[in-house]
């Protein structure tokens, strides 16, 4: 099966749309175009490496969970799963991506640095 015809929509939502996911609830997948970043409401997002093996970040209330990925390829490097109930704000990606597309090059190229593999 492919991944991305299987993958969650949660990664397609638009500004400032509002979000509850489960206990347990997959949010985005390896290899799955970032289209949003999420703030976290409340609850986590446990943010676990590619293969699942490692919890790589706890996201907690008031954190950002996308902005890495986005910067550093545009695809979700890892797995990321709601622990207990977690409500979200949804952002539009492309916002951000705009927003940068306006900054100094010297400024550009030090993101791209910073969020390389």
């Amino acid at each position: 099966m492919n991944t991305l015809q299987s993958a969650p929509v949660r990664n397609m939502l638009a500004n400032g749309q509002a979000l509850e996911l489960i206990h347990s609830e997959v949010l985005f997948i390896k290899d799955m175009a970032v289209t949003s970043i999420f703030l976290v409401g409340s609850g986590s997002v446990l943010a676990f490496s590619a293969d699942g093996s490692e919890l790589r970040r706890l996201v907690g209330p008031m954190q950002i969970i996308g902005i890495t990925d986005a910067l550093a390829g545009g695809l979700w490097r890892g797995i990321g799963v709601a622990h207990g109930r977690v409500e979200l704000v949804a952002y539009d990606f492309q916002n951000l991506q705009r927003a940068l597309c306006g900054i100094p090059r010297s400024h550009r190229a030090l993101l791209e640095d910073l969020f390389r593999d």
